[in-house]
């Protein structure tokens, strides 16, 4: 009898760390899908057209909770990582001096279901350079601040030269640990 409790104690402790080994391994992070988010969708979206979140998600429906911009053409607008985040790309007029560039445009940023979490979940060490390294791996943007505060603050990439009305941007609302939206943009050659 002790053997078959100590065999079935021990099956049932191989069979608890084979799940939690499992669910370990296919955990994917905030950080991760903010990454994957830059990396496979926003940038080649903005730089060469590439339609991006191809096969993710679902278009929002008159129940969801999103906020879309009106002003984006010839784009479009899908809830993806559970709806958990609305992205929306598109074609956008600038409104600044000259007021005839378009942009090229890709936003990310949490729906306002009372079941999500307000943005991207991120470890908040290293944070800028980490982004860094994926924004633009060859250093031709750089971050406008070098570390992020403890309080809320709009955080962006720009040209290295400081210029930040000219070509990529990146830019981020975030805070300790988290990021509330994204925004790449760039403008267009006229």
């Amino acid at each position: 009898m002790v053997t078959k409790v100590l065999g079935l104690a021990s099956g049932a402790l191989v069979a608890s760390l084979g799940v939690w080994a499992f669910n370990d391994w296919r955990h994917v992070s905030d950080d991760d899908r903010l990454t994957a988010i830059l990396q496979d969708h926003c940038l080649p979206y903005v730089r060469s057209g590439d339609a991006p979140f191809d096969g993710m998600g679902r278009s929002p429906g008159v129940y969801d909770r999103v906020d879309l911009n009106d002003g984006f053409k010839d784009g479009g607008a899908l809830l993806i990582h559970d709806a958990r985040f609305v992205a929306q790309w598109g074609l956008s007029a600038d409104s600044g001096p000259d007021g005839d560039t378009t942009f090229r445009v890709c936003d990310v940023k949490p729906t306002y279901g009372t079941d999500t979490v307000a943005g991207f979940v991120v470890a908040p060490d290293g944070f800028i350079a980490r982004y860094s390294d994926v924004i633009a791996p060859d250093g031709a943007l750089v971050a406008d601040r070098d570390a992020v505060p403890d309080s809320p603050v709009i955080l962006g990439w720009f040209n290295e030269n400081g210029d930040q009305s000219d070509g990529l941007r990146v830019v981020m609302a975030v805070s300790t640990g988290l990021v509330s939206s994204l925004l790449v943009g760039l403008p267009l050659a006229e």
